[in-house]
């Protein structure tokens, strides 16, 4: 009979297949990754501009921007688009961030080329209906008033602040004034001007030459505005700031700084030590803060790699009474992982996560895409993963507390309550 008290055996990752891709260039000027497989008859084709909340003029311009495009456009309205997407058994959709815009279309390879002409109606034919502008309009406000009544958006956008300064795209937090005083005329002109920045595009599934080749025409008459990118100094505020909200039942804590980027030789290693501080379910942060101390529900440490910056944040909620114990606990535990070695059996039950997690992440073909679509747009080489790979199996204890003491317990800290 299986002896359940015992873990199953785990193994290194060794010689992980990754799919293989190819870079390509577009007219000649247009970035391009192919991500080739045949298995299945889907597409699916990203389209990555540098038009992010980051160049526009005023607040808000680059999301509603975005939300337009899907509104209508001189041939057919909203729904009718809508309809003519579902009938292929296709799917759009247009996210923007503060660094970039992103149109991704998902469709099968039967019905990819009719998908492809409803995009090019969609970049070059916007209508930007005066209604739907108004509805779209409201909807956000009203998003943004019931966010910010949550301690914790409230507590993460004020943090961001923080970390960033409040005239920093990455500190920025936009609000209902801000979006209510949003006209149609900056949104065509943002579209006009600033947009079609600089496109890259991922192409992924069963393609071939023709669709290549249609892609090619469809982004022929892009207007590559080719804006600069502009300038923004960021100010942190390195001490602990509190926030009193009358109407709060509970204290939102969130503490954080600025840390190295992907690009980094250590960054695998401290990816992997912030995942046993604060990562996974069996972190230190969550045994200690959750388990042994019952501060909190949960508490989590995450690094965030954005194009400009990079920066870790450890966030959590919990009763206001117990929010100084709550801030208290937090450095003590980083104190404690920086100075004293995890022990090996704690190391290899992170490992046996880690590798888990990675295969999962690299499980479908979209999975793949939408990985290979994040290092291709940031510059980053292939190899990363198999060097974040390599770095899992081969992580010392002693690795992970120096990664805590030089990024951790040494940084510049900033740290907000909210309550």
């Amino acid at each position: 009979m299986m002896d359940r008290t015992l873990a199953p055996a785990s193994f290194p990752v060794k010689n992980f297949n990754f799919r293989n891709s190819r870079k390509i260039k577009l007219n000649g000027d247009i970035d391009g990754l192919i991500i080739p497989d045949k298995q299945h008859s889907i597409c699916s084709i990203e389209i990555i501009f540098q038009s992010g909340s980051w160049f526009e003029k005023n607040p808000g311009i680059s999301f509603l921007t975005g939300k337009m495009l899907l509104e209508g456009t001189k041939t057919k309205n909203g729904e009718e688009l809508v309809s003519a997407f579902e009938y292929m058994g296709a799917h759009i959709e247009i996210q923007t961030t503060v660094d970039d815009s992103r149109i991704r279309l998902f469709a099968t390879q039967k019905h990819i080329h009719s998908s492809l002409s409803l995009l090019q109606e969609i970049l070059f034919t916007p209508s930007f209906p005066t209604q739907e502008f108004k509805v779209i309009k409201n909807l956000k406000a009203e998003q943004i008033k019931m966010q910010l009544a949550k301690n914790t958006y409230f507590a993460s956008s004020s943090f961001h602040e923080l970390l960033f300064g409040a005239d920093h795209p990455y500190g920025r937090c936009i609000n209902k004034k801000e979006i209510e005083e949003r006209s149609l005329f900056e949104i065509k002109d943002f579209f006009r001007l600033k947009f079609q920045n600089r496109p890259k595009v991922v192409i992924c599934g069963d393609i071939d030459e023709n669709i290549i080749e249609k892609i090619a025409l469809l982004l022929v008459n892009i207007n590559k505005n080719d804006q600069h990118m502009p300038h923004f100094s960021i100010r942190p505020n390195h001490h602990h700031q509190t926030i009193e909200r009358s109407d709060s039942v509970q204290a939102s804590l969130r503490i954080g700084a600025q840390t190295i980027n992907r690009g980094h030789p250590e960054i695998h290693k401290l990816t992997v030590a912030n995942k046993l501080l604060g990562g996974f379910f069996g972190s230190r942060l969550m045994k200690k803060l959750r388990e042994e101390k019952g501060l909190t529900y949960g508490v989590y440490s995450s690094i965030t790699h954005a194009k400009n910056a990079s920066y870790w944040t450890i966030s959590t909620e919990m009763k206001i009474d117990n929010a100084e114990h709550s801030l208290e606990a937090i450095h003590e535990i980083i104190t404690e992982l920086a100075q004293n070695y995890p022990s090996l059996s704690e190391v290899i039950m992170l490992k046996n996560f880690l590798r888990g997690k990675f295969l999962s992440s690299m499980n479908s073909i979209l999975d793949v895409a939408s990985m290979y679509s994040l290092l291709f747009v940031n510059g980053i080489p292939q190899h990363f993963l198999k060097t974040s790979l390599e770095t899992i199996d081969t992580i010392r204890p002693k690795d992970i507390s120096e990664m805590i003491h030089k990024y951790y317990l040494n940084a510049d800290k900033s740290s907000l309550s909210v309550r």
